[in-house]
């Protein structure tokens, strides 16, 4: 069980403003308001018989250490929080956001073999949102969560940067294909397309490809010049549902403001 200590501001400065009060609160409201029926089920039916440990790849890559199994995960998060008779001290939310955050990606494997169908990444989920209320998440996904907030996208993308993007794509599209489109706020389309924010920052070439291919095929699609472009949602794995939410509002509004009929997402 030894971790090698890794340095992350937005875990390690956080705790600091931490208080047993609001420790105590939080974990009230989740387990109280939020967690389903499912929760307290899933904790105490886990036999800790091991058949999910090989889904794992955590536990795969560190060598089968027990404590990387995903029972042994639930038990040091959930588990431990329920065992104490007050709130967790900060050194132990530290280690949850760890857990959480850096050793598990609630990819649902794990699930797949357990004889009780428990869904650990729906347990793992509940410890991220607890993270997230307290504030105690990655510096870099909190950072994307953020911009989220800020500006619909997950990169800090200004709306005009996301319009230039667009227009510049097209021009060098139309170098390989005569009069190639790519249509912003068309609507009644078949297909309004959302990009990945890197498609538009880091890796445009990914954005030329996608419309070489609708355009190609002759499907009728679209891409929204408002917010609601963007298809990621980084406040979902930072345990910011309420962030979450907002971003996918908008991102059905656009398809609806559109009329468009399916909504195609990147990678």
């Amino acid at each position: 069980m030894v971790r090698k200590p890794v340095a992350d501001p937005g875990i390690d400065e956080t705790v600091k403003q931490l208080n047993p009060e609001k420790i105590d609160r939080v974990i009230k409201w989740v387990f109280g308001k939020e967690a389903d029926a499912r929760f307290r089920t899933y904790v105490e039916t886990c036999t800790h018989c091991g058949l999910c440990n090989d889904a794992c790849h955590y536990y795969r890559s560190y060598k089968r250490d027990p404590s990387y199994a995903p029972a042994s995960k639930v038990s040091r998060t959930l588990g431990d929080i329920l065992k104490k008779k007050g709130p967790p001290d900060t050194e132990s939310i530290k280690l949850y956001a760890r857990i959480a955050f850096a050793e598990c990606n609630l990819c649902k494997r794990c699930s797949m073999y357990c004889p009780f169908g428990i869904d650990v990444s729906y347990l793992m989920a509940l410890v991220r949102r607890i993270c997230g209320l307290l504030g105690v998440v990655p510096q870099y996904l909190q950072d994307q969560t953020y911009s989220h907030m800020y500006t619909s996208t997950m990169a800090w993308l200004a709306q005009d940067d996301w319009i230039d993007t667009v227009h510049f794509v097209e021009d060098e599209l139309r170098m390989e294909i005569r009069n190639a489109r790519i249509p912003l706020d068309k609507k009644w389309t078949d297909v309004m397309y959302s990009p990945h924010t890197l498609e538009v920052n880091f890796k445009t070439n990914l954005l030329s490809n996608i419309a070489k291919i609708l355009t190609v095929a002759g499907v009728d699609w679209t891409m929204p010049s408002t917010d609601g472009w963007d298809g990621t949602n980084q406040a979902m794995h930072a345990g910011d549902y309420e962030t979450m939410g907002m971003i996918e509002r908008k991102h059905f509004q656009a398809a609806l403001a559109l009329h468009a009929k399916k909504i195609l997402t990147s990678e």
